[in-house]
């Protein structure tokens, strides 16, 4: 029996999507103990601060190293815009008036997540502090081009701060 490539193509597309789905939370309580949260802080030279965090939700192998490709792409890409990591850059207050902007980003995060039919889909939320609008939220850590719309999200977030807010 012969089978045409679409028919095979749609097979394939759809066990990939329920594989991406699957590996992702359900939401349980025990799933959430065994996730292993990851976070960096960042500065530039104008001193201002980036924390860049994520969730490893360790019931997949090949989905958390995707999430760790993610994370470090991140962290690559806020490197060429002069950030660098430092320990010493922690935020202790995120309302307090400082002449620097406070920014996070937030990878596999359940807060945006999102129920579909194979699963549960995190998602990213970015923002700083100054920005004058409410957070980004960036749905489907697994979707493509979701770490180019991360950075997009920082760049205007960063920028509005910088700008105070116009």
């Amino acid at each position: 029996m012969q089978r045409s490539p679409a028919v095979l193509a749609l097979a394939l597309s759809g066990a990939l999507c329920a594989t991406t789905a699957l590996a992702q939370p359900a939401g349980t309580t025990a799933e959430a103990s065994r996730a292993v949260n990851t976070y960096v802080y960042m500065i530039d030279d104008a001193k201002n601060r980036v924390l860049v965090s994520t969730n490893f939700w360790r019931n997949d192998t090949k989905y958390d190293d995707r999430t760790l490709h993610r994370f470090l792409d991140i962290l690559a890409a806020l490197e060429k815009k002069g950030f660098r990591m430092d320990p010493k850059a922690v935020i202790d207050s995120w309302d307090k008036p400082a002449p620097y902007a406070r920014c996070y980003v937030y990878l596999e995060d359940m807060q945006v997540a999102q129920k579909g039919k194979g699963g549960v889909t995190s998602g990213s939320r970015v923002w700083c502090s100054g920005a004058g609008i409410s957070e980004a939220e960036v749905r489907q850590s697994d979707g493509q081009g979701h770490v180019g719309q991360v950075l997009q999200r920082f760049d205007l977030m960063l920028g509005k701060a910088k700008s105070g807010g116009k």
